[in-house]
């Protein structure tokens, strides 16, 4: 189970994510991922995503893991336009076309600036 880190706040560092779940097909993107304790939370575009977590799998930032404690696996991934091509694209309402990586990150956090 988790480490008692509870005083210690970690930020990914990337400034987006994809996330994929075979128990939620709600998630997609993740964004200002903060892990801090047993939870975790995330901006997704729309709103921002809490949940305490049972078991870490992959501490990396680059392949995190873990189980929910309600149940369900989720891990993340850094979003680039070949995983946003071959497993975002299609899960969004209003999916775009991106010439360049650059361009992909900035419409995702300016979602941020909208959900507000």
């Amino acid at each position: 189970n988790i480490e008692k880190e509870n005083n210690i706040e970690i930020k990914f560092p990337l400034r987006v994510y994809h996330v994929d779940s075979p128990d939620d097909s709600t998630v997609v993107v993740a964004m200002d991922i903060t892990l801090k304790g047993n939870e975790i939370r995330w901006f997704d575009t729309i709103k921002e995503r809490i949940m305490t977590i049972k078991t870490i799998f992959n501490r990396d930032h680059k392949n995190f893991s873990f189980e929910r404690k309600e149940g369900g696996k989720y891990s993340f991934e850094p979003m680039n336009l070949q995983v946003y091509e071959d497993k975002v694209k299609s899960k969004l309402l209003s999916p775009k076309n991106f010439t360049d990586e650059e361009s992909m990150l900035k419409a995702f956090e300016e979602t941020k600036d909208n959900a507000w």
